[in-house]
């Protein structure tokens, strides 16, 4: 995430009396209560990203189109490459092949870019009162935003170039998108924390990214593997999400129960860890900023 200058989101800041702008370890105490927090500072939250999807697009002739034109674009390029050139014979496997590359897209740029969130911010951490979770959180909505936008562009042209058939199990995608921006907040609140304590945080990410990467049954599909090693690949943390998404679109069916149970083991784990240690480290954070 860009840094960002105190006194562009210092009123943004203080939604409320001066004692709201105290934010300690002491008094968040759970998920739920910080969650609250962070709602009473939701301006500050939505300044940020509007913010940073200005900045994304300033000076660009189409502005906010790119983000409607680029799924297209990734759209033709796979289907050349993997229909034409590698002569992949599964029908449909672009389809899945996108389903995969986007939610893991969003996954990976949440988690690279959190790695910045506080400690190229630390003038703002240092000046303004605010739940510090706000920032890496605000990297997570930043690029859920892209998500939906190419999701509401490549889903419909799919079913309409595949000739998929509407179902009601689609409607599940909103349950799994909500447990994977559980899981990728956690992660993205583990990474911001942990890069204040050890600067080499974001180069060991690209090398875990880069495993994880080939762990998720993106390029294939998880019955094509040898069955000893099926439940490595279904324990990897991102695979449970792709799999559920293209048991929804490309199957038609819903995830089986083993899917639900690790998406959930993940989503909850990793939000409650996050949250609670970043709450735990917090004055140790600001210290070392």
């Amino acid at each position: 995430m860009p840094s960002i200058e105190p006194r562009a989101v210092v009123a943004a800041a203080a939604p409320a009396a001066s004692e709201d702008l105290v934010d300690r370890v002491t008094t968040v105490e759970s998920v739920a209560a910080l969650a609250a927090r962070v709602y009473r500072y939701r301006e500050l939250l939505k300044n940020i990203v509007l913010k940073d999807l200005k900045l994304k697009y300033r000076g660009s002739a189409l502005g906010f189109l790119w983000s409607l034109a680029n799924p297209l674009l990734m759209i033709g390029v796979y289907a050349v490459a993997f229909n034409y050139i590698l002569r992949v014979g599964t029908t449909g496997y672009v389809f899945r092949l996108m389903l995969g590359v986007l939610a893991w897209t969003f996954f990976a740029n949440s988690a690279t870019m959190a790695t910045g969130a506080n400690v190229d911010n630390a003038a703002l951490l240092k000046n303004v009162a605010f739940p510090r979770v706000i920032l890496p959180f605000a990297t997570v909505l930043f690029y859920l935003i892209q998500y939906l936008l190419t999701v509401a562009v490549f889903l419909p042209v799919m079913i309409l170039w595949y000739r998929v058939p509407l179902s009601a199990v689609m409607a599940l995608f909103i349950v799994f998108l909500v447990l994977q921006v559980m899981f990728t907040t956690g992660v993205s609140l583990l990474l911001a924390t942990s890069t204040a304590f050890f600067r080499d945080t974001r180069h060991l990410l690209e090398v875990a990214l880069a495993v994880m990467f080939w762990t998720t049954p993106i390029l294939y599909q998880v019955n094509q593997l040898p069955e000893g090693i099926k439940l490595a690949i279904y324990l990897s943390p991102m695979s449970s999400f792709v799999i559920a998404y293209q048991r929804l679109f490309y199957f038609g069916e819903v995830p089986e129960a083993s899917v639900w149970a690790i998406a959930l083991a993940y989503a909850l784990g990793m939000l409650v860890l996050g949250v609670r240690w970043s709450l735990a480290v917090e004055q140790q954070v600001m210290d070392r900023l």
